[in-house]
């Protein structure tokens, strides 16, 4: 019984995140590049350099493909391929100056140019077709979700987020080594203005599911969110090259899952600096180290 009402509640808490992240403009505007003034890195800019920037990105999406990671401070670029720091991009459209107020497009063209000639700190380059054929019997769905597992280790808390696209070939770990007393209260008051009631049977189930959540309960949570993004830093990794040092490493760890091999090809590509792993923003010692653990607990 009770693991039962576990599941469900589980099912509630996913009704409740695909409510606050399926549409917040509700149709057409979600899918253009709106300022919102939550995130750590949009608040780089002010918010007229901010808009800027955005109708720079809109302009450069009309021809050039890219979608916003907005909570992990991540920019995806589909052509060329790769990722690229928001935080990075924030930075430096800030340092043009009134030149990039005065010609947005200019300005975000000219970055994301720059960024596809060097993979430096807060750019990584990627190789859509990374898996050609299957490996161990994984295809590249199955090689996702063997990464998820190896940088998501049980019993380390400070993962806070991940994401995994195989087709892109990358992957995503956002790590926060400590939530601040402010922030824990502002979800606190977030959940103090859900509706759910208690869980007792079925019927309850079914009525907390139905209902949409209370608006000062998703506007809390954007707002906590928001909050808590100056606290988090994301590492971003190329799938094509832990493929590498997976085919590589996996002879010496024959008996080993899948998982693990990837575990300890990462743990070795964070821990020494590899190209194929990189972050948002230059990390704290003890983000990087967090990361760490949380990756290399299987040895």
């Amino acid at each position: 019984m009770w693991i039962a009402l576990g599941v469900v509640a589980a099912l509630i808490i996913g009704v409740v995140l695909w409510w606050k992240f399926r549409d917040p403009l509700r149709g057409e505007d979600f899918y253009k590049f709106h300022v919102e003034r939550t995130w750590a890195w949009e608040l780089v800019l002010t918010e007229e350099q901010e808009q800027a920037f955005m109708t720079g990105l809109d302009a450069y999406n009309e021809e050039n493909t890219v979608f916003l990671h907005r909570e992990a401070g991540a920019l995806r670029v589909y052509d060329p391929s790769m990722m690229v720091s928001l935080f990075l991009l924030t930075e430096q459209f800030a340092a043009l100056g009134p030149g990039a107020l005065g010609d947005p497009a200019g300005a975000v063209r000219h970055l994301i140019d720059r960024a596809a000639q060097a993979e430096t700190g807060g750019v990584l380059h990627l190789d859509d077709d990374w898996m050609s054929e299957p490996v161990d019997g994984m295809d590249k769905y199955d090689f996702t979700g063997a990464m998820m597992s190896a940088t998501h280790a049980q019993g380390v808390d400070g993962g806070v987020g991940g994401y995994g696209d195989e087709d892109g070939g990358y992957g995503m770990l956002t790590v926060l080594t400590e939530e601040p007393q402010h922030v824990r209260r502002m979800y606190d008051d977030a959940h103090s203005h859900s509706s759910a009631g208690e869980i007792r049977n079925r019927l309850d189930v079914y009525k907390a599911v139905i209902q949409e959540p209370e608006p000062e309960f998703v506007a809390g949570l954007e707002r906590a969110d928001g909050e808590r993004s100056r606290f988090t830093n994301t590492l971003m990794y190329d799938y094509g090259r832990i493929l590498a040092g997976y085919r590589m490493m996996r002879p010496q760890m024959s008996y080993a899952q899948p998982s693990d091999v990837m575990s300890a090809v990462m743990a070795r590509m964070l821990a020494e600096n590899h190209p194929g792993i990189t972050w948002t923003r230059p990390p704290s010692p003890e983000q990087h180290q967090r990361a760490l653990d949380l990756i290399s607990t299987r040895g």
